[in-house]
């Protein structure tokens, strides 16, 4: 599920449309990397426990009475068919809010009435007929013209396995408080608490993320708890449709009967036949003992006509209608999205905005790291990321004239709807205080080092130690220069192997990566001694600000070579006329009245890039210090946001 969920989500721009001719299913097939004879051939092993089943329930089966299936059915009373049809009506509605979710998550550009619609098509059709990711592609294809024929099969994917993976959390407890029949009942409660621990290991484990599953997609738990739900209705529906479809005199309870239907879906699913066709009847048998076996399939093929056939009937109109003009269908999406960008790389609006922000940070987007919170008309907004929990945005909003409360409030609606909580990391007094009027919690969380070039001098005892390390690199020969096009790459990239050997690995995400692609969107300076590269320096910049982005040394550089490559910086930005010059944030110290997780959360940052040393490093040119801001709408969210964030910083990646 981890790669089909990455891909679909790395969907930037639509995908090129293809001719909805089946002509051209060869030519989607080997694009799309889905082999059709392959998917076929998985049907065997299903196919295969059901004729096991059916082997081992072969004396019930053979003893059945047709003539008095039929007149069971009969006994079927009018209220009890509208009935069924009504919590019919109910299961669907969730099916469909199901498709709207994923849609949410994956941050499709499809309105929640577009994708319910579709979802309601696509499963009330794939279910009938079966071969259900196959099925059900086809026809969210035919039903959403903004999604191609790849996107639609990775969504119905997505869907399905998330349905099966809500229906195991589900059922399991329902067979916990109400356990199934003999003989089923010995083996389905011990799975269904093996299943309930393990679902719990991973809740956890969604919000504290230990290392070894930072590369496993865990969705959001806001989002798990909306699918746990409409699970649960969905099943809880058609469980109940099937119950008031039993003939009088059937002595089960609702709850059993919803368990027991609920274990046979599962069966059903498996087997991916047409309707769940077989397992479903023969697991039902074997869990509803107390029913006589005519009149409980009595009630399964009625059930059939009202569940299946109904639905698939009116499914298949409404696909060969076809979709309903966007304008007809629901409200558009909260106006701001969030879009991966193709770093390094961007459209020329973003690129535009880049080179008027007020930090010159914005330059991470670059990188690739992190997202671009957009408007709806495409209008660069702010950087951001959804990771864990949260949806963080970075730094201040890239244009300063923005009305801060309105847009930390849209913020807000675009984490809501990717079910995130949103999370201010690094943002200035101004941001803060916007925060903080709207009732958020704010803490600080580092501090920011930043000098005016034209007005920096070498004088004054507070840049005595800077003064000194200048002399001792000057003293043995170290040059240090601008780098134009001709770059020596090799050699940087030697350094940089280097550095992400000794830490461990490149950090990311606000820290940045060594990305030979967006050096020439940067400025570089190299230092060489003795006609040897040790060490080199990057840096954002634009017409506001020039900002320090990676700083590489050899460890046998000799000493003050860092200090040198900043101070030919600094010059070089007050030739250009830049009056910010940042030396980049520092973890702030300890601070009273913290949360425990927020404390741990900010000490892993500080550990993670030595931040002892960098305090020291900055200090020598004697900078402005600017206090820069967490923030969230409640304690909670705040802690939360920085242990996402720190999780992103250390997803470390080797070169």
């Amino acid at each position: 599920m981890q790669k089909i969920f990455d891909a679909a989500n790395n969907q930037i721009e639509p995908a090129p449309r293809l001719s909805r001719d089946i002509s051209q299913m060869r030519t989607w097939t080997a694009a799309s990397g889905l082999d059709l004879r392959k998917a076929a051939l998985r049907q065997l092993l299903p196919l295969a426990l059901v004729f096991g089943l059916i082997a081992v329930m072969w004396d019930k089966i053979a003893q059945l009475d047709v003539a008095y299936i039929q007149a069971s059915l009969k006994t079927v009373a009018p209220w009890q068919w509208l009935a069924a049809t009504a919590f019919t009506a109910i299961s669907f509605w969730a099916l469909g809010r199901y498709d709207g979710l994923v849609h949410r998550l994956l941050g499709t550009s499809v309105t929640d009435s577009q994708a319910e619609r579709a979802g309601i098509a696509a499963i009330a059709i794939s279910q009938t007929v079966g071969m259900g990711v196959i099925s059900s592609a086809f026809v969210r294809w035919r039903m959403l013209p903004d999604v191609s024929l790849a996107q639609a099969a990775r969504i119905s994917a997505i869907v399905s396995a998330s349905f099966l993976s809500a229906w195991a959390v589900v059922t399991s407890l329902v067979v916990i408080v109400a356990p199934v029949a003999q003989p089923l009942a010995s083996w389905t409660t011990k799975v269904a608490w093996i299943v309930v621990i393990a679902a719990g290991a991973l809740a956890m484990a969604s919000v504290w993320r230990p290392k070894f599953l930072s590369r496993i997609y865990l969705p959001p738990l806001r989002a798990a708890f909306a699918f746990f739900v409409l699970a649960l209705l969905d099943m809880a529906a058609a469980g109940t449709a099937l119950w008031v479809l039993l003939p009088a005199g059937s002595d089960v309870s609702v709850l059993a009967l919803v368990t027991a239907y609920m274990l046979a879906l599962g069966v059903g699913l498996i087997s991916n036949t047409p309707g769940g066709m077989g397992g479903f009847e023969v697991t039902l048998l074997a869990a509803l003992p107390q029913i006589e076996n005519e009149p409980l399939l009595a009630a399964i093929l009625a059930f059939r006509a009202i569940y299946y056939a109904l639905p698939a009937t009116l499914a298949a109109i409404l696909t060969i209608r076809g979709p309903q003009s966007p304008k007809n269908v629901g409200q558009p999406h909260p106006t701001l999205r969030l879009a991966k960008t193709r770093a390094p790389q961007v459209p020329i609006r973003l690129a535009q905005a880049l080179r008027t922000a007020p930090r010159a940070e914005s330059g991470l987007l670059r990188h690739g790291r992190v997202s671009l919170i957009q408007d709806e008309d495409g209008t660069p907004v702010a950087m951001g990321a959804a990771c864990g929990q949260s949806l963080i945005m970075l730094s201040d909003p890239l244009d300063p004239a923005i009305p801060l409360t309105s847009e930390l409030e849209r913020i807000k609606a675009l984490a809501r709807r990717r079910f995130r909580a949103p999370f201010l990391y690094k943002i200035g007094a101004r941001t803060a205080c916007a925060a903080r009027r709207l009732g958020w919690r704010v803490l600080p969380i580092a501090r920011e080092a930043w000098l005016n070039p034209q007005s920096f001098t070498l004088d004054g005892s507070d840049k005595r130690q800077l003064r000194r390390k200048l002399r001792q690199a000057d003293s043995v020969g170290v040059v240090i220069q601008e780098e134009g096009a001709d770059m020596p790459l090799a050699e940087m990239d030697r350094l940089a192997a280097m550095w992400s050997k000794a830490h461990g690995g490149e950090r990311g995400f606000s820290m940045g990566v060594w990305a030979p692609a967006t050096l020439p969107f940067s400025q570089v300076f190299v230092a060489y001694y003795h006609g040897r590269l040790v060490g080199f320096l990057t840096l954002h910049a634009n017409q506001n600000e020039h900002a320090v982005d990676l700083m590489r040394v050899d460890k046998r550089a000799p000493g003050g070579t860092m200090y040198a490559l900043v101070t030919m910086a600094i010059a070089a930005a007050k030739a250009q006329g830049i009056c910010r010059f940042s030396l980049a944030a520092v973890p702030l110290g300890e601070q009273r009245h913290e949360p425990w997780a927020f404390r741990k959360a900010r000490l892993a940052i500080d550990e993670d890039c030595g931040a002892h040393g960098l305090r020291q490093f900055k200090s020598a040119f004697a900078p402005n210090w600017e206090t820069l801001y967490a923030a969230a709408p409640g304690s909670a969210s705040l802690t939360i946001g920085a242990l996402d964030t720190v999780r992103e910083i250390h997803q470390s990646t080797t070169i």
